[in-house]
């Protein structure tokens, strides 16, 4: 079942573009300070997320960064095991790898235009893909991650534990 959707707009003075190499330093910065929410990666690692990715986008606030999100496709060169255990289930999908907004901009629009502009890109870069994916911390619990992909319509589709030290809900919700 196909879940509709209503157009999300973008709160006012967030702008939403596509994260390029130039960003890499303050994102980087920014995902190792929401470790253990995200993965922590080496500025190499996560400069290699931004070149597997099939959509990689910044969230500016008043010309500042205040946020952003990767997100990978099926056939990405990744080896991690949640982007796996998708991978193994899905033909085609898209999987947010990572999404991280600076907590003096938080539960302001921010993650909730992302995701829309995650979406409407998703579908133009993969069409043939029908579910969004993405995993939530549940050791350590992570309950205003997992209320915010609940509101947005994420379901359970399996949980697991990972090699460094968290356990997951692995989790779905089919593209419009």
């Amino acid at each position: 079942m196909t879940q509709a959707t209503t157009p999300i707009p973008t709160p006012a003075g967030v702008t939403i573009r596509p994260m390029t190499s130039a960003d890499l330093g303050w994102a980087h910065v920014l995902n190792e300070a929401n470790v253990p929410a995200v993965g922590t990666e080496t500025a190499e690692e996560f400069a290699h997320l931004l070149d597997v990715a099939s959509v990689a986008l910044v969230a500016m606030c008043e010309g500042a960064p205040a946020g952003f999100c990767i997100v990978m496709s099926a056939g990405a060169d990744y080896d991690s095991v949640n982007y796996l255990w998708f991978a193994a289930r899905h033909d085609e999908f898209l999987y947010l790898d990572r999404v991280a907004i600076d907590e003096r901009h938080r539960r302001r629009g921010i993650g909730r235009a992302l995701y829309a502009e995650v979406e409407a890109q998703g579908v133009v870069a993969r069409p043939a893909a029908s579910v969004f994916c993405l995993e939530v911390n549940i050791e350590p619990r992570n309950d205003a991650s997992l209320d915010f992909h609940h509101a947005l319509g994420f379901r359970e589709a399996g949980q697991q534990s990972t090699p460094y030290g968290t356990r997951v809900s692995l989790m779905t919700r089919p593209l419009a």
